[in-house]
């Protein structure tokens, strides 16, 4: 939801700046010279000039928007850092290595499991590990759930250290990609 606010923002305004600049260049000239026109209205440039306060406030109100929105970055870099590279110490990330690629031999040996991911991401204080499983359409999943969650899965948390770990496992099926039909010669009709 917050992707679909934040596109929505993103074309808003390169719209009203894409607008802005063909006014500036005269391409909005046939509704009358707007080109021409000053940009503030004459009264506003008075009433500005005329108060001590209001371009003092303009500025603060700018410079508030723009802190809060460098701090929203800033948590979203924070964001995808620790879903990359987890907040962990170096001997809990090298046990963590290790079970992943057991997790990920012993997951493969699975039936009807053809692909699998294994990352540990979160914070220190919050980790979690995500799995993809990738599986033939007619791998039943229910069967691949529990074989995971019950035996693979806690020997992870085992090895890792971490018996209260949360774990998202995500299905993806693969489905056969149909074969493209050969189209045979058609005999010519006279």
């Amino acid at each position: 939801m917050m992707r679909i606010a934040i596109a929505v923002t993103g074309v808003v305004l390169l719209l009203a700046g894409a607008s802005a600049a063909a006014v500036g260049l005269g391409a909005a000239d046939v509704f009358g010279a707007l080109s021409v026109r000053p940009v503030f209205d004459p009264a506003l440039v008075r009433f500005a000039g005329g108060t001590g306060w209001f371009l003092p406030s303009a500025a603060g109100v700018a410079e508030l928007l723009a802190l809060a929105g460098q701090l929203w970055l800033v948590m979203q870099v924070r964001v995808l850092v620790h879903r990359r590279w987890p907040d962990l110490d170096a001997e809990t990330r090298v046990r963590a290595h290790g079970a992943a690629a057991d997790l990920d031999r012993d997951a493969r040996s699975l039936p009807g499991v053809e692909d699998v991911r294994v990352r540990l991401t979160g914070t220190a204080g919050r980790p979690r590990l995500l799995l993809n499983v990738s599986c033939a359409g007619d791998a039943l999943v229910g069967e691949l759930y529990g074989e995971l969650g019950a035996g693979l899965v806690e020997r992870y948390r085992h090895a890792v250290g971490m018996p209260e770990l949360p774990v998202v496992i995500r299905f993806r099926p693969v489905l056969p990609r149909p074969r493209p039909r050969r189209r045979s010669p058609q005999p010519e009709t006279a």
